[in-house]
């Protein structure tokens, strides 16, 4: 079970930072579409949406991961019997 904590602490880490970095890089699409539409430009631009769904989903499966690592860690308490 220490194993499996680990690992699913390490995963859950690992994809809160690859969500953080695309949180970085959807700022600046963001950023750029709303320069082009500030300009009145018609150029084509992507819609940043699905990359901003994208990020939003990997930072909750991250953070759904990382709390069942850091949950799996406790030390397991035997249940009390009653007397």
């Amino acid at each position: 079970m220490q194993l499996l904590s680990r690992l699913a602490l390490a995963v859950g880490l690992i994809l809160l930072v690859v969500a953080a970095v695309l949180l970085g890089k959807d700022v600046i699409d963001i950023n750029q579409l709303h320069a082009v539409a500030n300009a009145n430009r018609s150029t084509n631009f992507p819609s940043p949406l699905n990359n901003v769904l994208i990020t939003a989903g990997l930072a909750a499966l991250g953070g759904l991961i990382t709390g069942l690592g850091l949950g799996l860690t406790r030390a397991r308490r035997a249940p009390r019997t009653p007397h």
